[in-house]
């Protein structure tokens, strides 16, 4: 279609487990943990638009009274928290062609682009030709679906579904930087100022909010290159069907998205911080964990009617009671004058929180925040 390597975009989904950490992966997370992330960038990985993230949650606390487009992710609502194409179409009209159009306006680029996409068909299993068109009234920016139909059923030189670019690395490469700052953050809850608090203060204090500021900067940290290399892994069984080749192309796969072993060494590093007895390999079965976690993929939804008991419908209270303060219920009357007492101390911590909530969140990180909502937690529990 004469696209140039900076118009052509892939997007692709995965699920992820938000705010699991290593120490609690036997206990069954709660639906509202899970959210499904949509990530998209265009061949050359010039231009990356921001994570999509798709939550359970209708209203966050965290996220009322936020302007969300300083955020560096976006967050949208669904009942199971999959990608349907009802939010699909929004997100292509509402996002990504106007940042597709303003990207291309800056580099003095031709107004048009493809998006290829590796989400699924309806589920009424329509083909996409039967689904309306997910194009601009002028046709100039489009979404085309890859093939995925069964080996030997497609036009990929005769050999089936076509992978996605950003399936070849990327998706993966994401998730490990996101855990490994989400580690990070743990680990410096915990020493930095909350009096040692423990994983479970960190998780309720961890919030969508700063969950959007991870995923922004995970996906910042994967650099063009190694975008770009996975484009010519992803599409080589479309251009080069011959004999073989998918085995001499899996050589240089060890290397996308900035380097695995090095994420994985510090992933282990930092497990071992947070805490003291836990092996390698609990870690890489934690870092694995949600690699099944829905997206956009079909299933009977069996595991969400399942979900759907007390634990899940605790989670929005839970954010609700960390963001708003809560009460410090446990507060100890009396004492010496000139000290305060435990529930002004609460009050005087709550206070500096809304007061740092209200600052932009492009100038006060994840880090400040989830420490103060780490201290408050500890004040109400003593």
């Amino acid at each position: 279609g004469g696209y140039g390597d900076e118009q052509i975009y892939n997007a692709n989904v995965t699920g992820l487990y938000w705010k699991l950490l290593p120490g609690q992966r036997r206990r069954r997370p709660a639906p509202r943990e899970r959210v499904t992330v949509l990530l998209a960038a265009n061949l050359t990985g010039s231009h990356k638009l921001k994570p999509l993230v798709v939550g359970g949650l209708r209203d966050p606390p965290s996220l009322r009274h936020h302007n969300q487009d300083k955020f560096p992710a976006c967050y949208r609502y669904s009942p199971q928290a999959r990608l349907g194409l009802a939010l699909l179409r929004a997100w292509f009209f509402e996002d990504f062609v106007p940042g597709v159009k303003r990207y291309l306006r800056r580099s003095c680029l031709q107004q048009k682009a493809v998006l290829l996409l590796s989400c699924p068909p309806p589920p009424s299993g329509a083909g996409p030709e039967e689904t309306p068109p997910l194009q601009t009234p002028d046709g100039a920016i489009r979404a085309l679906f890859l093939s995925k139909g069964a080996a030997g059923s497609g036009a990929a030189g005769g050999g089936g579904r076509i992978p996605a670019p950003l399936e070849q690395g990327v998706v993966a490469a994401f998730k490990q930087l996101y855990k490994r700052e989400l580690l990070r953050l743990a680990v410096s809850c915990a020493a930095g100022g909350s009096g040692g608090g423990s994983p479970m203060d960190f998780v309720r204090s961890f919030l969508l909010k700063d969950m959007l500021y991870l995923a922004g900067l995970s996906w910042d940290l994967i650099p063009p290159g190694s975008i770009e290399k996975c484009w010519l892994l992803g599409l080589r069984a479309a251009f080069e069907p011959q004999p073989g080749e998918e085995e001499q192309g899996d050589a240089p796969r060890g290397d996308e998205g900035g380097g695995d072993s090095k994420v994985f060494s510090d992933l282990t590093h930092l497990a071992a911080l947070a805490y003291k007895r836990l092996a390698p390999e609990e870690v890489a079965d934690w870092l694995h964990l949600d690699d099944a976690a829905p997206g956009a993929e079909e299933d009977d939804g069996e595991e969400d009617a399942e979900d759907e008991g007390p634990a899940g419908c605790g989670a929005e209270e839970e954010e609700e009671e960390v963001a708003d303060g809560g009460s410090g219920g446990g507060a100890r009357e009396g004492g010496d004058a000139l000290l305060p007492t435990a529930r002004e101390a609460i009050r005087g911590l709550e206070t500096a929180l809304r007061w740092l909530e209200s600052q932009d969140p492009r100038q006060v990180g994840p880090l400040q925040l989830v420490q103060l909502r780490s201290l408050i937690s500890m004040a109400q529990r003593l």
